[in-house]
């Protein structure tokens, strides 16, 4: 059984974000008649990769009266129940 995520706050329903830092990888790269760098192959055929790091999974409250955020401290797992 579930229940919603409630703000600490005001115990409106909350939702989560994930900040993240990340990079992508564009694979090898030409350069153009102007001088301009691009990756060598379109979309797809470079292996473009993207990276990201968790830096911070937080909980915020849906309410537009409230707005109240914080870490979250619940293990979290990004699919549903």
């Amino acid at each position: 059984m579930t229940r919603p995520l409630a703000c600490t706050r005001c115990g409106h329903q909350c939702g989560i974000a994930e900040d993240v830092e990340s990079y992508s990888d564009w694979g090898p790269a030409v350069i153009d008649e102007e001088g301009v760098a691009h990756p060598q192959y379109t979309d797809g055929q470079g292996g473009h990769k993207h990276y990201p790091r968790t830096i911070r999974l937080r909980a915020y409250c849906l309410s537009s009266n409230c707005n109240h955020q914080w870490t979250l401290r619940r293990r979290f797992e990004p699919t549903t129940p």
